[in-house]
């Protein structure tokens, strides 16, 4: 995968959001007015996530760079972002979802870097969405699909995961794994600041055409349940 082709798909997404907040009058009438979305950039502080140390890359840092680079993009769409942390600091899983909770968000959006030990032919940015919201499943199906559009060679498609973030949360909300840092092509592209604002402006775009096929939130949710392992 080239440098090149990743630039023009960060490029096309960018664009694609421009025109839809021209159209709209500018952010603060943009496509996101008035929605409440919080972003959650996964682990924190002694919770380092995966590591590959000869890249210098750690998804805790990438995982905030890039809810970074995605607050960004939300808020020229007119969004109201809240970040679950802003710095090197650790926040259980519960505190995350309690605070979309707490707050009334309309989405919930979780951002980490991916690991399949002694698979490192494995590739690619995917969605997760829990099985019990169908909104859920209907936004990651949206971002999924523009997260294709910025790689040509990705072929993962969004899938179901019962993870403890997703499973408290009672609003939509999914989980990008915006690449593999087992795989050394996903390395090289996570390394680039091109990369990083193209995976922000996918799951943007995704966003935005979540809530123009649905004006109105759903009232759909999955509902908090009893404390289970996982992520």
């Amino acid at each position: 995968m080239s440098f090149r082709r990743i630039q023009v798909g960060a490029l096309a997404a960018i664009a694609l959001l421009v025109v839809a907040i021209v159209a709209s009058g500018g952010a603060e009438r943009g496509p996101l007015a008035g929605r409440l979305i919080v972003v959650d950039p996964g682990h924190g502080d002694h919770d380092r996530g995966v590591c590959h140390f000869p890249s210098d890359l750690i998804e805790k840092e990438i995982n905030l760079d890039v809810a970074r680079r995605l607050e960004r993009s939300l808020k020229a769409a007119g969004a109201q972002v809240v970040l679950t942390r802003t710095d090197d600091t650790f926040v259980t899983l519960d505190e995350r979802a309690d605070l979309a909770n707490r707050l009334g968000a309309h989405l919930f959006v979780s951002v980490h870097t991916n690991r399949i030990p002694n698979h490192p032919e494995c590739f690619g940015a995917q969605t997760f969405y829990h099985p019990s919201s169908q909104e859920s499943r209907r936004l990651a199906l949206l971002v999924q699909e523009e997260l294709l559009r910025i790689d040509s060679e990705n072929y993962r498609r969004a899938l179901p995961g019962d993870y403890r973030v997703l499973r408290r949360t009672r609003m939509p909300g999914i989980l990008v794994e915006v690449g593999f840092l087992t795989n050394a092509r996903d390395r090289s592209l996570i390394a680039t600041e091109a990369y990083r604002d193209a995976v922000a402006a996918s799951i943007t775009a995704g966003i935005v055409r979540f809530f123009a096929e649905s004006p109105e939130p759903s009232s759909a949710v999955t509902p908090v349940r009893p404390a289970q392992p996982g992520r």
